[in-house]
């Protein structure tokens, strides 16, 4: 039976990453153990972070080396990706757990807070998938899994870049599953719900509406990830699962539901009876969950009673 190859675990000096660079480890794999070291809000770096779960793989029999430099870097992915086919042979799997907060209300973000997290967990995972990709297309073979979060597919009041940026970690996760089927590569998507210290930093009132499943440690996440990568599992592929505490779930792409059709001749009253009676809308479901208010309907006249829209 071939050993296997490598695997690349950015963010895994901790917390879920750690846990998934251990798990993939005891099954085989050489891991590459990609982490800078910074704080939660990407300050002060320190080598060390991932050179101990190295040595923690390693003590345990396993095969591990470390990888301390940004993925924002271009350079840095694509040196990334050669390390773990230098080292271990060929690259059996990306999986991106690195990330940052800088938290916000979005009326007070500063440019630099959105920039920041954008680059780290958008551009920075574009950049290891760039490079993934291009090599398990030469291999015709490989697993991709990236983690996301309920905030980027349910929002987060205080968190728009960091929302913003894991919502197009699932756009990207679905154009490379399409574009990287034909070459025997499955790509994938987590949203992870565990204790961590970028948890640990939730409000009060964020913290009680978690369940207490989900305040539980990223085993799970990890054993799925696992089974993600398993070449067994290739043909599951551009899905979207939780892992929380001990449940799993999967999350429906999302698709029209309601549809109208409206005259070939239409007034602002048409469109505004379509929007307001027969198409509907769901709340997000994050307003009731953190208790959040919906602004109220108004008693106003409506605009099209004013005439305003059909160019009266």
């Amino acid at each position: 039976m071939a050993v296997p190859g490598g695997v690349i675990v950015t963010g895994a000096g901790g917390g879920i990453g750690a846990a998934v660079a251990k798990c993939v480890a005891a099954a085989g794999y050489g891991v590459v153990v990609s982490d800078l070291g910074v704080s939660v809000d990407g300050h002060d770096p320190d080598r060390q972070v991932a050179e101990s779960v190295v040595e923690e793989i390693r003590a345990r029999g396993g095969r591990a080396v470390a990888h301390q430099h940004d993925v924002v870097s271009f350079d840095a992915a694509a040196d990334l990706v050669r390390r773990a086919v230098e080292e271990f042979g060929s690259l059996d799997g990306l999986v991106t757990c690195h990330g940052i907060l800088r938290e916000r209300m979005i009326f007070n973000m500063a440019e630099d807070e959105w920039d920041s997290v954008v680059a780290v967990h958008l551009k920075g995972t574009f950049n290891c998938v760039r490079f993934a990709t291009e090599q398990m297309r030469r291999q015709r073979s490989g697993s991709i899994v990236l983690l996301s979060s309920a905030a980027g597919l349910e929002g987060s009041p205080a968190q728009a870049n960091y929302a913003a940026a894991k919502a197009g970690v699932v756009g990207l996760a679905q154009s490379t599953a399409l574009a990287m089927g034909r070459y025997g590569v499955n790509v994938n998507v987590v949203v992870p719900s565990a204790a961590t210290r970028m948890t640990s930093r939730l409000s009060d009132r964020m913290q009680a509406s978690r369940p207490d499943a989900e305040r539980q440690g990223p085993e799970l996440i990890a054993e799925l990830i696992r089974v993600l990568l398993d070449p067994a599992n290739r043909h599951i592929t551009g899905q979207t699962f939780t892992a929380a505490g001990r449940r799993l779930a999967r999350w429906e792409p999302p698709q029209e539901q309601e549809s109208v059709r409206l005259a070939d001749e239409f007034t602002y009253s048409d469109v505004t009876d379509a929007v307001r009676r027969r198409l509907g809308a769901t709340p997000l479901r994050r307003f009731a969950a953190l208790g959040l208010p919906t602004p109220a309907e108004s008693d106003h006249q409506t605009m099209d009673t004013l005439g305003v829209g059909d160019g009266t």
